[in-house]
């Protein structure tokens, strides 16, 4: 294989690696804005349940 060949392939494994790695973290992302929407979820029925409860106890 000739030089220019060879850099072309080395120039080609690296914009692939680069692409894997930016997909891996795209999908970390996506794990932890899920993450954080469903803590936000949890919080909000957390406090919704505060809510009920303190209605509750003023009806009871």
């Amino acid at each position: 294989m000739n030089p220019k060949n060879q850099k072309r392939l080395a120039i080609t494994k690296e914009l692939m690696k680069n692409a894997k790695e930016r997909i891996d973290l795209s999908f970390e992302l996506e794990q932890d804005l899920e993450n954080v929407e469903l803590q936000q979820k949890m919080k909000q029925l957390d406090l919704e349940s505060k809510l009920l409860k303190k209605q509750n106890n003023e009806l009871g």
